[in-house]
């Protein structure tokens, strides 16, 4: 256990970057990993048996099975989702996905049209967005001190500053979050079917 624990996510840094396929990574607090797929989109009770990295990326790819497939699990007292195909219901100013008091968090990396995006749900409301790289907005200043402790808020960063790597860490540091990296990467999860045909919108 505390290996997983020790994994973080500072490890999305390199999974983001080059030609690896995307991740779009929403974690729940308040929800069973299960519950949370449903909410994304999966149909209750239709669980895939536990599929990699590379059978996700096939069924939404290669052999267009599903337009996104969502890998799920708990880590750290948040329960996870890990999808790949089209972009996650969770993104873009969908706050359905938290209501009844839960807590969601939304990472997505926007392989097509960057910059990447944060978002943050609370029973129902849209609390904060913003784009890594940048300053919270006001919905989401709790963060600040985080941002400042990992040097996102210096006026004068080196060229070599990583600006992903620093968000991924306030982040982390502040929630308590945690993706198990082998697990994901190279390992097995339970898996459910998130969007059937691409979504109209954003979002969907």
């Amino acid at each position: 256990m505390e290996k997983i624990l020790s994994d973080g996510i500072t490890w999305l840094t390199d999974a983001w970057r080059g030609d690896t396929p995307a991740l779009f990574v929403t974690f729940a607090r308040g929800v069973s990993p299960f519950d949370l797929v449903v909410r994304l989109g999966a149909r209750p009770g239709e669980v895939l048996h536990p599929i990699t990295f590379a059978e996700a990326e096939r069924m939404t790819f290669n052999d267009r099975e599903s337009a996104r497939v969502a890998r799920f699990g708990e880590c750290a007292g948040w329960s996870y989702a890990v999808e790949q195909g089209w972009p996650s219901k969770a993104w873009w100013a969908h706050p359905d996905v938290s209501t009844g008091n839960v807590e969601v968090l939304h990472l997505t990396p926007k392989p097509d049209d960057p910059p990447r995006e944060c978002w943050y749900y609370r029973d129902g409301q849209t609390v904060g967005r913003f784009d890594i790289g940048d300053t919270p907005d006001e919905g989401m200043a709790f963060l600040l001190p985080a941002f400042e402790e990992a040097g996102l808020l210096d006026d004068d960063v080196s060229e070599e500053f990583d600006s992903l790597r620093a968000t991924l860490t306030a982040l982390q540091q502040h929630f308590g979050l945690s993706l198990p990296h082998q697990e994901i990467r190279h390992g097995r999860l339970p898996a459910a079917v998130t969007a059937a045909v691409p979504p109209e919108n954003l979002g969907d």
